[in-house]
């Protein structure tokens, strides 16, 4: 299913969600079968829960265990950080001031009939 809701684009099928909000660029991706999960803020950081190499510019960095963070050249960050950090940071800034809340972070559930 794809469908638009108060400028938020809601990517859902059998494994995976993802929400865009074309307001900010917030994006917040939720694997339903692993259970991953990322977050990127309006200011381009990125948040997973899982562990990666991410290759930058040609250097090579590993994310191996909660807390690490890789620092860009652009000033944004990458960072591996706890579920609930992930989710509690998505509800405080994936949407704008007076955006309808379309989904709840917390809960990973859907506030409105889709």
């Amino acid at each position: 299913m794809v469908k638009t809701v108060v400028e938020i684009n809601i990517i859902l099928n059998t494994n995976s969600l993802i929400l865009i909000n074309n307001k900010n660029k917030a994006r917040f991706y939720y694997d339903l079968i692993t259970q991953r999960m990322s977050f990127d803020d309006s200011n381009e950081n990125k948040i997973q829960n899982y562990s990666a190499t991410i290759s930058i510019n040609f250097e090579v960095f590993n994310l191996t265990h909660v807390g690490q963070t890789i620092n860009r050249n652009d000033g944004s960050m990458i960072a591996y950080l706890r579920d609930k950090d992930i989710q509690e940071l998505a509800e405080k800034t994936f949407y704008e001031d007076e955006q309808m809340h379309i989904y709840d972070f917390m809960n990973l559930k859907f506030t409105i009939k889709l």
